[in-house]
């Protein structure tokens, strides 16, 4: 049996390192062409955050996505023009007149700036010798939509199995199994319950007797969170707006996993974005 340390998780809220979140009642998600701050003349690109009053100027056959955090609602700006941003809706102070848009999500605040960074359990050390790591890959400090949800970790040199352990937020064992490899699956059977919070740990068994483990937190989404991404999801084809918007929820719900997915998608498509090359990271 695992050593574990149990404790109670007290929601996602406390999983997630808190993150700055954003300041603009506005967002482009996508941007062709010169698109320019009209106060200080800065170039913007997609991700860019626009301040309620905030003006813009488009260059001849340039276009803008603007997406209203609050509302869901898109914008197209075209160029040439100059448009300021309300609080609720752009205007057109030169130019052709906004065409809306409004995405099947009510709304996408508050939208992280920079991705949340995630942290681990120290690891437990069994027995002297050199120092040895296990890094847990996924699921860690995140929501997940599975309740089977599939558990990745590095591989630790000399291990000869590795047994991994699932708890509840009330320190009740709910999965123990063990795996050669460097993943696993919950068991057939057992299932996790959508909108709770749990803990999984890995124990590297090495062929010397040594014992090596480390632990994290993820969730699993509620039903109706999980299906309003269902909704928001583009399909093949859709806009690139349509995409980065998606992506955004991804992060304002902490499915971290598979937003990191659809921002490495778009970067690759946008690889001069450098807020795109931001949120794609580095694996």
């Amino acid at each position: 049996m695992l050593n574990v340390v149990r404790f109670v998780i007290a929601g996602l809220g406390g999983l997630i390192a808190p993150a700055v979140l954003a300041a603009g009642v506005a967002m482009i998600t996508d941007a062709n062409g010169r698109i320019e701050a009209e106060q200080d003349g800065s170039v913007l690109g997609v991700l860019a955050e626009l301040e309620g009053g905030a003006r813009l100027r488009l260059a001849q056959g340039a276009t803008a996505t603007v997406l209203y955090l609050a509302s869901g609602e898109e914008y197209r700006l075209k160029g040439a023009g100059r448009y300021q941003i309300g609080d609720k809706a752009p205007s057109a102070l030169q130019g052709a007149k906004p065409e809306k848009h409004k995405l099947p999500v009510d709304a996408i605040p508050p939208v992280r700036v920079k991705p949340a960074s995630v942290q681990q359990a120290t690891i437990v050390m069994r027995s002297l010798g050199p120092a040895v790591n296990v890094k847990l890959l996924e699921p860690v400090s995140v929501r997940v939509p599975e309740e089977r949800p599939s558990f990745r970790w590095t591989a630790v040199p000399g291990a000869e199995t590795y047994r991994i352990q699932v708890i509840d937020s009330a320190g009740q064992p709910v999965a123990e199994f063990e795996q050669k490899g460097e993943a696993g699956q919950l068991p057939a059977g057992v299932r996790l319950k959508a909108g709770e919070a749990y803990s999984w740990s890995v124990e590297a068994r090495l062929a010397n007797g040594r014992r090596i483990s480390r632990s994290a937190d993820f969730a699993v989404l509620d039903v109706q969170t999980w299906a309003k991404l269902k909704r928001l999801q583009p399909a093949a084809g859709a806009k690139f707006s349509d995409r980065v918007a998606y992506a955004l929820a991804l992060e304002r719900h902490e499915v971290f996993h598979l937003a990191r997915e659809e921002w490495r998608k778009l970067h690759a498509e946008r690889p001069t974005e450098p807020l795109l090359k931001e949120r794609a990271g580095s694996e």
